[in-house]
């Protein structure tokens, strides 16, 4: 009985991933966008964390620092608010 759920889940997958209907592609698009919203956050919070105390250093170079600033930045633009508010 088991495996016949686990199939079930498997289709249900496939289903959403190979689905046209336009409320499937519309909950995909929310679930995509709010993944990239709590994924810039996390970058949010690491450019603060970097920002609290002057001297303290996260991240070892200044390169890797405008990397996740222009990172942020462009997800929180193009991945999150274009999808969300389109």
């Amino acid at each position: 009985m088991s495996s016949s759920r686990v199939e079930q889940k498997g289709n249900i997958i496939v289903k959403w991933i190979t689905s046209t209907d336009h409320k499937t592609i519309g909950y995909m698009y929310l679930i995509a966008s709010v993944l990239f919203f709590l994924l810039g956050g996390v970058m949010a919070l690491i450019i603060r964390a970097e920002l609290f105390e002057p001297g303290m250093q996260i991240l070892p170079t200044k390169d890797q620092y405008n990397q996740l600033f222009t990172m942020h930045g462009t997800i929180m633009l193009l991945m999150f608010a274009t999808p969300l508010f389109a």
